[in-house]
């Protein structure tokens, strides 16, 4: 191995590297773009140290890397970026530097950050949010378009019930939103209950958009018809909801059967699922407040409705009392007059009928003396001729009474108690007994002729 005709210490080599470098990039600041990582931060010392990397876009491997700090007043600028950008500065951000190449004997190469570039953040995330939303005009038009800057989609053309009270809830069980929508809900002033479905999942980090959709599908699959879907988290910075700006979660939310409300706690900004779905609010609190103010509503219309009902009620009541009123004074009225009539017309027909009766009365009176005068002088005559009929009969009576009879020298015969009028009737051998006018002779028959009838 061959060496150098005079070596020289290593410190001597970083010295000559110092001033080589210095000589090299003297007051150049230089604008780089890379991503975080390792972060130590020192506030009482105004220090802070990090490390800069670059990734492959294809495999994501760190391809280059380079130790950095933050010292004194530039240790400002984070603090700004952070309120700028509502971003906490962290490990994992994509940030434009601006950078000193700075050589330490001991230490080595590092860069020196000056200042953050914050509307690089943000115009990154505008970009790509921008890109997200052109991608879903241009891939789902029957379910998603824009007019007059607003997107309209299908699931912001979806009405709510009347009332929300069965409700399934994305979130994630650690996150602060969760808890703050829950404690919202349960302990709203007017005592409203509700049945709520929670579907967790993880609501920032790299897949945290897919966990969200498969819950979605899960929600979905489950056939149960819910009032509201509900997707909520708590505060943070924009990259924290990153998850919510995607394409795939927030292409489910536009076209989602069920309304969803989300509340995903991001003040400043609204993410793509916000735009895209049936209602937003700003915080979980919010998203709860939101429902409970939909049930108020509908609650103060049913009270407005009973108070409007029993106002029409009464005002029908009274105006039908009025016209009870009227009738019943007019039927009064005119059943009097109806009944003057009638009593008038009554008494007309009663002289009518006592006249008609008296004429009639007459008549019959002159009628009966004529009965009566023919009934004395038909009875006086028939009574003579029926006197001259009883004495004729009593005449002819007295003329045919046997007494007379046999008084005139004629006699009866009897044999055993009967009396013999025929010959033939009388037996040979008994008696027969001969009543006379003054007595009787009992007989003994001898002989008996029958008289022919030509004698």
């Amino acid at each position: 191995m061959q060496t150098a005709a005079s070596p020289i210490r290593l410190s001597e080599l970083n010295q000559l590297i110092q001033v080589r470098l210095e000589d090299a990039f003297r007051d150049q600041q230089f604008g780089v773009i890379a991503e975080t990582m390792g972060i130590s931060h020192y506030p009482a010392k105004n220090q802070c140290y990090l490390t800069l990397i670059e990734k492959c876009d294809s495999t994501n491997t760190v391809k280059a890397s380079m130790r950095a700090r933050i010292w004194g007043n530039s240790y400002k600028c984070i603090q700004f970026f952070e309120e700028t950008t509502g971003q906490v500065f962290k490990d994992n951000i994509q940030l434009l530097l601006k950078v000193k190449v700075h050589y330490h004997v001991l230490y080595g190469l590092s860069l020196e950050i000056e200042d953050i570039d914050c509307n690089y953040t943000i115009g990154k995330l505008a970009l790509s949010k921008q890109a997200v939303l052109q991608k879903l005009l241009d891939d789902n038009p029957q379910h998603i378009r824009e007019v007059n800057g607003e997107y309209i989609t299908s699931n912001k053309q979806l009405k709510f019930p009347p009332v929300i009270q069965h409700i399934a809830l994305i979130s994630s069980a650690q996150a602060d939103g969760y808890a703050d929508f829950m404690h919202e809900l349960i302990f709203n002033r007017h005592n409203y209950t509700f049945e709520v479905d929670e579907y967790f999942a993880p609501v920032q980090g790299v897949d945290a958009h897919k966990e969200i959709y498969k819950q979605l599908v899960r929600i979905y699959e489950s056939g149960i018809k819910y009032d509201a879907v509900v997707l909520v988290r708590g505060g943070g910075s924009q990259l924290d909801f990153q998850a919510f700006d995607t394409y795939l979660l927030s292409r489910a939310v536009a076209r989602f059967p069920i309304p969803i409300i989300t509340g995903i706690g991001h003040e400043k900004n609204e993410s793509v699922c916000d735009l895209m779905a049936r209602l937003k609010t700003k915080t979980p609190t919010k998203a709860a407040a939101t429902i409970i103010s939909h049930n108020r509503s509908f609650a103060e219309k049913l009270q407005y409705l009973q108070k409007q009902l029993i106002l029409k009620t009464n005002e029908i009541i009274i105006s039908q009392e009025l016209v009870l009123n009227t009738l019943r004074t007019t039927l009064i009225s005119e059943s009097k007059d109806l009944l003057n009539q009638e009593k008038q017309f009554l008494k007309a027909q009663m002289n009518t009928a006592i006249y008609v009766a008296a004429k009639r009365l007459q008549k019959e009176n002159v009628n009966l003396l004529k009965i009566k005068f023919n009934l004395q002088c038909n009875s006086e005559n028939r009574l003579k001729s029926e006197q001259f009929k009883l004495q004729h009969f009593t005449n002819t009576l007295v003329h045919l009474d046997p007494a007379n009879v046999l008084k005139r020298g004629y006699a009866l015969v009897y044999q055993n108690g009967r009396p013999i009028t025929e010959v033939n009737q009388v037996d040979v051998k008994a008696p027969i007994t001969t009543r006379l006018y003054s007595g009787e002779i009992e007989s003994q028959i001898t002989y008996k002729k029958k008289f022919s009838d030509d004698n």
